[in-house]
């Protein structure tokens, strides 16, 4: 998030870019390398237009997804994809309760009379 915020946001370079960019606003001739910090604010597009913004989110996820996976993993993770990969199993093979929320539930299934298993 780090390098969402400061680089991407801001528009500087981001992750291993090494781009050399102007920062927004500037002409072609006042290209340079640049680094940002990012300021949180609630008027974000202040600092960066919202197209602009989403097309490198874009990019900086393109980029995670084509990097080598390091070996034993699936590849990089980025906000999210442990939580849509638990969606999808959960949604194939239901969701996991343990026996303290089961004894719970068939209690109050019980005492409604409203079936459980």
């Amino acid at each position: 998030m780090v390098d969402v915020l400061c680089g991407v946001l801001s528009g500087a370079n981001w992750g291993r870019s090494r781009a050399v960019r102007s920062p927004p606003g500037n002409s072609k001739a006042q290209r340079r390398p640049w680094n940002r910090t990012f300021l949180w604010g609630p008027a974000n597009r202040r600092f960066h237009r919202p197209d602009s913004f989403k097309r490198q989110i874009d990019d900086y996820i393109r980029v995670f997804r084509a990097t080598k996976p390091a070996p034993g993993t699936k590849g990089p993770l980025l906000p999210g994809d442990p939580e849509r990969e638990a969606e999808k199993w959960r949604r194939k093979n239901g969701v996991p309760l343990i026996l303290p929320v089961v004894e719970e539930l068939r209690d109050i299934a019980k005492k409604t009379g409203i079936p459980f298993e």
